[in-house]
């Protein structure tokens, strides 16, 4: 069994830019969406900003250990915000070049079709039933 003292020690020296990051994506988004002529309900707006906030977090973690040496605080938060700018699609163009590099198969089946409202989802054939 492995020791678990390098993960959370590892944690630990990563905490101290991880909250920043996460605080720095989740005002960026939430800056983006005010600045609108028409900003977004509430509900919408704060997932947003909290889904913005973990994909800057997800980023500056994988930046921090992907990158030798490790870089900057400062170039962290920088990436960041950029990343909170972008918002949270960012992950899915992430997710495909890190399948891309693991080797995995690109072609994925599509979204499952909607259901009508009021109607859910039978089967995995997309039936819907009232």
């Amino acid at each position: 069994m492995t020791d678990p003292l390098p993960l959370s020690s590892s944690f630990a020296a990563l905490l101290p830019v991880l909250g920043p990051a996460l605080l720095a994506g989740t005002v960026t988004q939430l800056a983006r969406q005010l600045a609108r002529p028409e900003a977004p309900p509430l509900r919408r707006l704060l997932a947003l900003a909290a889904a913005a906030g973990i994909a800057a977090l997800t980023v500056t973690a994988l930046l921090s250990v992907w990158l030798r040496p490790p870089p900057a605080p400062a170039l962290l938060l920088a990436a960041a915000c950029i990343t909170g700018w972008s918002g949270p699609g960012i992950l899915t163009r992430l997710g495909a070049l890190i399948e891309r590099k693991l080797g995995l198969p690109e072609g994925r089946p599509g979204p499952a079709p909607k259901a009508r409202p009021g109607t859910y989802s039978g089967d995995q054939s997309g039936h819907t039933e009232l």
